[in-house]
């Protein structure tokens, strides 16, 4: 009994912590189940008892073996409290979960998408592309890409639109990956201004040994590539003609490009990000960086000196190379904006421009003109103003003295 709670004893019904997953992380364990989001971190001995439990032993021989173990009693019962409070553990009368059939479904796909032999068409049609983009300059995309037509709004929906469908393919992978490890996640759509956004819920990994977390993470980028390297062969053979369906084709190149290039932006949280935190065994990697950014700036709060305290000192080591990765990140980024971004927005304002002064500022041609570029340059605007109130505050942070 803990508090006013009797906890049921597991004998008869050892289903109960059948679903639970338990994954040595470090010193401990992560334990988690596929009917809650959430998981817990526990000690080494936590992650023992929920083996014992998954094995069938009954509530009182896990006290017995823990107390062994650590050499003094283990409230058992107390812990698997803990894990129902947590929603961890169903019902003892729980009902079959209705969204089975579609998980084997996804499970199926995944296992041919990204099983051995997938993953190595993937990889060979990525290494195509590579090969390709460097061989054959002609192939490469610019930012006139973009333009699938001429009229700078109609161009500026029809990219949108498209990215988005590009945007969801990346998303699905990671929605596929992850099931066929049997792993449920879920897409979400979200905003950005008036942008709309893809986020996929990975947290179901953690139920994942190290190792088999690394093809989820990265299912969305072999899969970006993977359709670029058949884009681009698509291209080869219709560049000996002016097809129609060639801008468009030429539009999902560049997307497709500019997608890799923001993925290994590291310094985002982007995918490249996910498998640095995972290769380094980092826990907390954003949230430590910036506690040692802040540090070196002397202007460390509490909580900062709180997680660098608890952190070990190779999370530390990581988080200040993390930190040295921001220079080399930013440069990138930069670049990609001299190539394609500001290229990109002069050719929007030139088109609209023209359109506006051609046939004025009230007929439909002049109209759409003008909101192209309130499309652009608004939040444009509103970007680099919060760019530099970030710098501003950044740079009195570091001439204020301590």
């Amino acid at each position: 009994m803990t508090g006013d709670r009797v906890v049921p004893s597991p004998t008869g019904s050892a289903h109960r912590f059948r679903e639970l997953t338990a994954v040595r992380d470090g010193d401990g364990y992560v334990i988690g189940s596929p009917r809650s989001p959430d998981y817990l971190a526990v000690p080494e001995i936590g992650g023992r008892v929920v083996e014992w439990l998954r094995a069938g032993h009954e509530l009182n021989r896990c006290a017995e073996l823990a107390a062994e173990m650590a050499g003094q009693p283990v409230d058992v019962a107390g812990f698997v409290a803990v894990l129902e409070d947590a929603g961890l553990l169903p019902d003892d009368n729980a009902a079959a979960d209705p969204g089975e059939p579609a998980a084997v479904r996804g499970r199926r796909i995944g296992r041919l998408l990204f099983g051995t032999a997938g993953l190595v068409a993937q990889l060979a049609l990525g290494s195509v592309a590579v090969v390709l983009l460097v061989f054959v300059p002609d192939l490469r995309p610019t930012f006139e890409d973009g333009f699938i037509v001429d009229a700078p709004l109609p161009a500026m929906l029809l990219l949108a639109l498209i990215g988005t469908a590009a945007g969801l393919l990346h998303e699905v992978a990671h929605l596929l990956a992850a099931a066929r490890f049997g792993v449920r996640s879920r897409i979400s759509i979200s905003r950005r201004l008036f942008v709309l956004v893809y986020q996929t819920d990975l947290t179901g990994l953690w139920s994942l040994p190290r190792r088999d977390r690394v093809v989820p993470i990265a299912a969305g980028m072999t899969s970006d590539a993977a359709i670029l390297g058949l884009l681009l062969l698509v291209e080869r053979c219709l560049m000996t003609n002016t097809h129609p369906a060639l801008p468009i084709v030429r539009a999902l190149i560049l997307l497709k490009v500019t997608g890799l290039i923001f993925q290994i932006e590291i310094f985002m949280r982007t995918d490249v990000y996910a498998l640095f935190a995972l290769a380094t065994r980092s826990r907390n990697l954003w949230a430590t960086k910036g506690a040692v950014a802040r540090a070196l700036l002397r202007r460390a709060t509490a909580d900062d000196r709180r997680l660098l305290d608890a952190s070990s000192s190779r999370e530390v080591n990581w988080a200040k190379l993390y930190l040295l990765l921001y220079l080399p990140g930013v440069a990138w980024a930069t670049w990609y904006l001299v190539a394609f971004g500001i290229p990109g927005l002069l050719r929007i304002a030139d088109l609209s421009i023209g359109a506006i002064t051609a046939d004025g500022p009230l007929r439909i041609a002049g109209l759409s003109g003008a909101a192209a570029l309130a499309l652009c340059f608004v939040p444009l605007g509103w970007t680099m103003w919060g760019v530099g109130k970030n710098l501003l505050r950044t740079v009195l942070r570091v001439l204020r003295p301590s």
